[in-house]
């Protein structure tokens, strides 16, 4: 089984956005640490951010897909 950041991917918009939140990476654990990993994901907040990769945990918040456009916030 793929492990993911998302509690359920087959609830993501599109397929773009459930393959860059899997964590498949051989030489990372955390999606921080890998520089191919683009999306973070919250769950205690339920967020999708852009990851900086910079050295710390910055992220720049998102409301849309990157790749279909699709609104990622709740209502």
């Amino acid at each position: 089984m793929t492990k993911t950041q998302h509690p359920d991917p087959s609830s993501l918009c599109c397929d773009s956005m459930r393959a860059a939140l899997q964590l498949d990476c051989e030489s990372h654990d955390d999606p921080f640490d890998c520089p191919d990993s683009l999306i973070a994901y919250n769950e205690g907040l339920d967020q999708f951010a852009l990851i900086v990769h910079d050295g710390e945990r910055h992220v720049v918040l998102i409301r849309y897909c990157p790749w279909c456009g699709s609104s990622l916030l709740r209502e």
